[in-house]
Formats: C-alpha cells, structure tokens, sequence
C-alpha cells in the first residue's frame, strides 16, 4: 500500500515541502494576494484557507510572508500568512534619490523619477532556465532604455538606433552591447546575437 502511494506521489509530482514567499502586497482582494518580492518577483496566492492569525487590516504596501506548499504556481493555495504592517518608520530608508526602497521604488535615471518596476517595466525572463529576469523601463520619449536586472547586475542604458530594415533597436556602441528589439509583438534581449532573455506572450 506504501509502495502504491509513493508511486502515484511520483507519478503526480507530490511534496510536502513548506515553502515561503516574503514581499510588498500589490494587490489584495478578500480571497486572493499578490506580493512583489525584493527580485521584483510578483507572485499571486488564493488565500481562500489560509492561516491568516498573523494578519490584521492587510494594506496595499504592507510588508507579507507567504507560505505554501510544494513547488510556486501562480494563484496557488497559501498555506499561512504572516503580515508586517508599515511602520510609522517607513520613508526613513530614503535612498540619495529621494526613492523609499521598502515601499518597493528604486530610482531610475532615463525617467528621472523613483519608479517601482512592476508598474512601469517590461518584465523579461532568461532563456536559460536560470529563474532570472530583466525588466526594460523607456524614458518618457522612448529614446532611451533602461534595463533592471534581478541577479544584482548593474543597470545598464541604452541609446535608440533605427535599423536598416525599419524598426528600432536600442544598444550602445560597443561589440559587448546588450541589444533591445520588438520581435514577432514581444520584447527581446539578446547579446552576441545570442537571445538572453524575452518577454513571455500575454505579459
């Protein structure tokens, strides 16, 4: 009888490992969150039957930890949550822009503006199965580009070229240059002619 139940647990991809997610809430509804994590990561939870004890007036911008089971899909069950209310001290870790980081706002120089990426960016994500992601921000009049990165790269701006065919790229002039193009209506990142990371189609 063991036997049987490890092999369906095989077959269906079973675990029981307790897993967390810790983040600012974006979005909150009566049964469901979303969380912005601090690699710019945005998760959503079905909170329908979670432990939610450790939560008291959950707020936009509230700092929350998420805890589930088994491997993150989105709008999975949450299993608990845990909340940690803004305090009275937030604005207090203003960085030399002015950008407060624990409401999620880093500084970006082509906007000129502290921005909070999931809003004003272009999330892309690694070809290479690597679990990172880009986030491509435009300056207001799309001459310029700025790439955010999630492995701590620095920043990287790039300047608009039209291309012989029509179109536009965004590089610098450098044989190094990471390449900016719209491809087939998704946004793509590639180096050496090597694409690195793209746009997932519907985001």
């Amino acid at each position: 009888m063991l036997l049987a139940v490890g092999t369906l647990c095989l077959m269906a991809g079973c675990s029981s490992k307790v897993s967390s997610s810790k983040g600012i809430v974006s979005d909150a509804t009566m049964n469901t969150v979303t969380i912005v994590t601090d690699k710019n990561d945005t998760l959503s939870f079905s909170t329908m039957d979670a432990n939610k004890e450790e939560v008291n007036g959950l707020l936009l911008n509230d700092t929350l930890e998420v805890f589930y089971t088994g491997k993150y899909t989105p709008g999975m069950p949450a299993t608990k949550l845990v909340q940690y209310p803004q305090s009275p001290l937030v604005g207090g870790d203003r960085d030399e822009h002015g950008c407060i980081g624990s409401a999620g706002y880093v500084w970006c120089e082509v906007q000129k503006d502290c921005i909070r990426l999931f809003e004003k960016g272009i999330r892309t994500e690694a070809v290479d199965d690597s679990d990172t992601s880009a986030f491509i921000v435009f300056s207001p009049d799309s001459t310029q580009l700025e790439l955010f990165f999630s492995n701590n790269q620095p920043n990287e701006i790039l300047e608009r070229r039209s291309l012989p065919s029509g179109g536009y790229a965004w590089n610098v002039e450098d044989d190094d240059t990471k390449n900016v193009r719209l491809i087939d209506g998704l946004w793509t990142i590639s180096q050496r002619d090597k694409l690195i990371y793209t746009q997932k189609a519907g985001s």
